[in-house]
């Protein structure tokens, strides 16, 4: 290539760039305090949560057989974990009228995952998520409801929002603390001996209106 082509092409170049009129100034404002601030993220809008809810059933007949063969005592693991959790709250249970269970004066609900919510005299009460207080069968042998005239909904709420929420250790009791017998606690799905807990659980998830274009994860 000649020189004098060579030349031509840095005369351009040149000439090109020099027509943007670059200087320090034009740095300076880049590098500025005010650039900063002005599209820093720190000051997009704060990004705000709304409340969402989800009804959770818990069911023996879930269970893993070979982990959780009895059916008053065994874990559940949810298809989704929960996360950022407000609040939960027991709103029904539905449990086998075996066994003469409906003359317990009452039975103990405890999940290991979320501690305990009831406050009493009676450490098997205080160590337990809620008293289940039973309605009448609605045949016999067949299944039996807490009684919600009597028992107010169990709730617990979190001052501090629960991280998340994957599984369910649940134990059935009497209310001696001790585990009840059923009467079938082997490895079986028979249908006419298992129990299902329903939960009403809050959660707070990030306001996507106030998200824009950012993404959260």
């Amino acid at each position: 290539m000649s020189s004098n082509r060579l030349n031509q092409n840095h005369k351009y170049s040149l000439s090109e760039y020099n027509d943007k009129n670059y200087n320090k100034n034009d740095i300076e404002k880049v590098y500025s305090s005010n650039f900063n601030e002005k599209f820093s993220i720190t000051n997009e809008p704060s990004i705000e949560y709304e409340e969402k809810v989800y009804y959770l059933t818990a069911s023996s007949k879930d269970r893993n057989l070979q982990f959780s063969p009895l059916v008053n005592k065994y874990v559940v693991h949810f298809p989704s974990e929960f996360k950022n959790i407000y609040s939960i709250e027991l709103i029904q249970a539905i449990i086998p009228a075996k066994n003469n269970v409906e003359s317990e004066p009452y039975l103990l609900l405890d999940i290991e995952e979320i501690g305990d919510v009831m406050v009493s005299s009676d450490s098997n009460i205080s160590n337990s998520f809620a008293i289940l207080l039973l309605a009448p069968p609605t045949t016999s042998g067949g299944f039996i409801q807490i009684d919600n005239r009597i028992h107010e909904n169990t709730t617990l709420n979190f001052t501090t929002p629960k991280a998340s929420l994957s599984k369910m250790s649940i134990s059935i009791k009497d209310n001696d603390g001790n585990l009840f017998d059923f009467g079938v606690n082997s490895n079986t799905l028979n249908k006419s001996m298992q129990n299902t807990f329903i939960f009403k659980i809050i959660v707070g998830q990030k306001k996507r209106a106030q998200l824009n274009q950012r993404n959260v994860y």
